[in-house]
């Protein structure tokens, strides 16, 4: 008689969206592209030694400003993102700067994680912070709605394979800061729009001298 087969426990449980998703996406085209530009989208044919801190710490530190740099002066100087009156830099910007440019071997700083860990996270700031204000003492809720927020924006990026550490402090915002309350679904569209120019500076600069990876695999 054969033994019983153990029951699966929630510590057996696991979900991983790329097995599902995998099969239907096509290889990375990078190795096809001309070498100078594959290059600056992460693509080496051979292994790169990484660069020691005193160089790393320069580009790091040229990354971080020009990245903050790049993305206060779009919105600074687009007249649809200033009808929204934003805050100079959208703070959780900060902290990405620093995955991004320091930490880029990191898979939490990775173009994946970065771009879709803020919106995932901006996108259920926002949905909680609808719910939450229909409540008519919505302000001193804000807390419980910023919370919620972050509890549920971190379940998402773990199962969803794009953990990104700032994007918590993006679902955070979207309730507790009464300019971004007031922005509502825009501040997704900020939050995409800023971090795809982030990725877009750490795409150059990063390859300068280390291997940052591109959105595509």
């Amino acid at each position: 008689m054969k033994p019983p087969k153990p029951k699966p426990t929630p510590r057996k449980w696991n979900f991983n969206l790329d097995t599902y998703l995998n099969p239907y996406l096509p290889p990375s085209p990078l190795h096809l592209l001309p070498p100078r530009l594959s290059r600056f989208l992460g693509y080496r044919a051979h292994p790169q030694e990484d660069v020691g801190n005193v160089l790393g710490a320069w580009y790091s530190c040229l990354g971080a400003f020009c990245g903050l740099a790049v993305v206060a002066a779009v919105f600074d100087n687009t007249a649809s993102i200033q009808r929204s009156k934003p805050p100079a830099l959208i703070a959780s910007f900060g902290a990405s700067a620093v995955l991004e440019y320091n930490a880029i071997l990191s898979p939490l700083g990775q173009p994946r994680n970065a771009i879709l860990g803020h919106i995932f996270s901006a996108l259920i700031g926002v949905s909680i912070t609808k719910l939450f204000m229909l409540h008519p003492d919505f302000e001193s809720l804000r807390w419980l709605a910023g919370a919620v927020s972050c509890g549920l924006a971190s379940a998402a990026m773990l199962l969803t394979g794009t953990v990104h550490p700032p994007g918590g402090a993006s679902a955070v915002m979207a309730a507790t800061e009464p300019v971004i309350t007031e922005m509502g679904w825009y501040f997704v569209a900020l939050v995409a729009w800023g971090t795809v120019l982030m990725v877009a500076v750490g795409l150059v600069v990063n390859n300068l001298g280390w291997r940052y990876r591109s959105i595509l695999r």
